[in-house]
């Protein structure tokens, strides 16, 4: 078993919808569905879409996308983000990195809990 299969392995463990779809130039993309928005925004979950590049785990992963619907409560614009046409459709990337990786000790759960993290934080 590879390491992506392992990891989505665990993601599954929460999130049993989650996969792996192959995306441009052997890139992967972790689609996990179902991912809980708390008070703040406009609707109550989000498909969380995160770019896996070839060189995974060597190549932090960095950003991620949500359905192009997510918005604040309000209606305004999430901080930190915008509409990009990619995966073959319209998603709303979040500008959020990670500050360090090991590529060792990394994985795609503690990078999805990193993505959990900012989707807390209605703003």
């Amino acid at each position: 078993m590879d390491v992506l299969t392992e990891q989505l392995a665990d993601i599954q463990q929460r999130y049993p919808r989650a996969q792996l779809d192959a995306a441009q130039g052997g890139a992967r993309v972790l689609v996990v569905p179902d991912v809980p928005l708390c008070q703040g925004w406009n609707q109550a979950s989000t498909t969380i879409r995160v770019l896996v590049a070839v060189g995974y785990p060597h190549v932090k992963p960095d950003c991620f996308y949500a359905d192009p619907s997510v918005r604040l409560a309000t209606g305004g614009e999430p901080a930190a983000s915008n509409i990009q046409t990619i995966f073959g459709g319209q998603y709303r990337w979040f500008s959020w990195h990670i500050t360090s990786w090991d590529p060792i000790r990394g994985s795609l759960d503690q990078f999805l809990h990193v993505c959990e993290s900012r989707l807390r934080e209605a703003r």
